[in-house]
């Protein structure tokens, strides 16, 4: 890995395919997984570190999750010699050790872990169960914003549904990990 002052890597967890899309079958990354792609290509323009990318096949898909996430930052100028693909993690805990079994070889001292905000507190529950390293985490794809609410708030919408099913899916998440899923 590279020479730079701290030995550290980003590891930008999956964060779901649409499968079947007309993107030669092998399907696209949901909106979730693309900020955390972005969010992970800024840091490492500023940081210079290797990237690490994890997520496999969850839905059938042909290509794995990670091998597209390497696709869409080697359009934006990362060099292939900075992305490690872990393809075979079908769940966090698997993220998580399978990452973690990628870096061991090279002395990594410090994570930067980019996932969407929500999913957050179960990945570095799971990095903290698994490794000392130090873990920074790097929360990106907020479902709600901080801004007062307004009248119009309290109308139906779409984004509050999907803010709510995520807010389940990750409290799920978390039971399973605290009975040691």
């Amino acid at each position: 890995m590279h020479n730079t002052q701290e030995k550290g890597a980003i590891v930008i967890l999956g964060g779901g395919i649409i499968p079947e899309t007309p993107r030669k079958g092998s399907g696209e990354l949901s909106d979730s997984a693309m900020k955390r792609v972005y969010e992970g290509f800024l840091l490492y323009k500023n940081l210079q570190l290797p990237i690490v990318v994890t997520g496999g096949n969850p839905l059938g898909t042909e290509i794995p999750e990670a091998q597209i996430m390497k696709e869409e930052l080697l359009k934006m100028g990362v060099q292939p010699n900075g992305i490690f693909v872990e393809p075979l993690a079908k769940n966090t805990k698997q993220n998580v050790e399978f990452t973690l079994k990628l870096l061991e070889d090279n002395e990594v001292q410090r994570i930067y872990l980019v996932t969407s905000a929500i999913h957050l507190t179960r990945a570095m529950n799971y990095f903290k169960t698994y490794t000392n390293i130090d873990v920074v985490p790097v929360p990106t794809d907020y479902k709600v914003s901080r801004e007062e609410l307004k009248w119009y708030d309290f109308l139906p919408d779409m984004r509050f549904l999907e803010a709510t099913s995520s807010a389940w899916h990750e409290y799920l998440g978390l039971v399973k990990f605290k009975i040691g899923g």
